[in-house]
């Protein structure tokens, strides 16, 4: 038995001794944590992995805020989003502008439109061919399911209707007029997606479509009467002009109508897609050439179908078939709100740069035509406020 010395036993210690004090309890480890780690934390970990679901939420913020943002995708230094935003202005203006030049001025209409809207889906496919055999190594996507590939070719034969149609819109109408008033395709766009699909406009869209309305109409009637004051005789082609760019705004809603009603859902790419209209267009526009006096005149020798085509010519085909690649693009890299705001700037430019090189004349009933269709667009994609404030789109 041992003994301890009086000494030892007049020092009263302030606590029970303990040898491990001033250190926690050894806890068992579960899967190599230990479970006193687990309480530590305040909510019990799940088991089989040892932690909680506090640590959980703390590492995962932590690893967000560590993490680097990733740098939006840029060419030349310029981000690609106002990158193909600026082209999409120049596209718009710079279309409407040469086939305005080339349908109007002397020694530039003798073309026939019809192989024009041809030539430009030719090249429209074949680009649609290079990307995807960069992209893809081969073009079997396209045609992998015939029955969906065929349901394009509805949509391809009113966007070729659209085509011809604005052809004979811009021989007879300033560009101005001509640009403002095709944006009354979307006056069309959402009456059709009532009527087919079933959706309900909220009242920023059916007032954008209430303002557009009145903004195109206030174009045209200050073009009619400027036309007039002007002792302009070609009135009756004026009028011609303003009923084929309205047929083209509603055929080009109703193809964009059954495009989401036919084809939503449906997993395949934009070149793919747009590769598909390219042929249907080329096929049908070319059995309508043939079936025309203009096919009878090409068979019996009297004419050639690059008939009549100048540099000019060239320049507004190639910059049809770019805008018809471009949509696209600007869907990819940037958002509505941008787009809105390149369809806006296209429409402004184009009138400025009528009043150079056409001489037009914008009046103060013009302009307030203008300012409200571009007001309405944002209106109609509830980018804007009643009193006229822009505000970002909903997340």
């Amino acid at each position: 038995m041992l003994k301890f010395s009086r000494a030892a036993r007049a020092v009263p210690l302030p606590f029970p001794f303990d040898e491990t004090a001033g250190r926690r309890p050894r806890e068992r480890r579960v899967d190599g944590v230990e479970e006193g780690q687990k309480r530590y934390d305040g909510v019990e970990g799940e088991r089989g992995n040892g932690v909680s679901h506090t640590n959980k939420r703390r590492r995962g913020k932590d690893v967000e805020a560590q993490a680097p943002a990733q740098a939006p995708p840029s060419l030349f230094g310029i981000e690609l989003r106002y990158l193909v935003c600026g082209m999409l202005v120049l596209q718009n203006t710079g279309a409407v502008l040469l086939m305005r030049y080339t349908r109007s001025m002397p020694g530039e209409t003798e073309y026939m439109t019809q192989t024009a809207v041809i030539m430009q889906e030719v090249i429209k496919g074949m680009t649609c061919i290079l990307l995807l055999l960069k992209g893809e190594g081969t073009l079997s996507s396209a045609w992998a399911k015939p029955g969906e590939a065929l349901k394009t070719s509805v949509p391809a034969l009113l966007y070729l209707v659209q085509n011809n149609l604005q052809y004979v819109a811009v021989g007879y109408l300033d560009a101005a007029t001509y640009t403002v008033s095709y944006q009354s395709k979307i006056i069309w766009s959402g009456m059709l997606s009532v009527l087919l699909l079933g959706r309900r406009l909220g009242p920023h869209k059916w007032l954008g479509i209430t303002l557009l309305a009145g903004g195109v109409a206030a174009v045209q009637i200050a073009g009619s009467k400027q036309a007039a004051q002007s002792g302009d005789e070609d009135a009756a082609g004026k009028a011609v002009g303003l009923v084929a760019i309205i047929l083209a705004a509603m055929v080009s809603a109703l193809a964009g109508v059954y495009f989401e009603k036919i084809l939503k859902g449906a997993k395949v790419g934009l070149w793919t897609r747009n590769l598909q209209l390219a042929f249907y267009s080329v096929l049908v526009g070319y059995g309508k050439l043939a079936s025309s006096p203009q096919g009878e005149a090409l068979r019996a020798g009297r004419t050639s179908f690059f008939y009549g085509y100048t540099r000019m010519t060239w320049c507004c085909v190639a910059m049809n078939a770019f805008g018809g690649l471009l949509v696209g693009t600007v869907i990819k890299y940037a958002d509505a709100v941008m787009k809105d705001v390149a369809l806006g700037s296209s429409i402004v430019c184009s009138s400025l740069a009528s009043t150079v090189l056409f001489d037009f004349e914008l009046n103060a009933a013009f302009a307030a035509g203008i300012a409200a269709v571009i007001y309405s667009v944002f209106l109609y994609g509830q980018r804007a406020h009643c009193c006229g404030a822009l505000t970002p789109p909903e997340n």
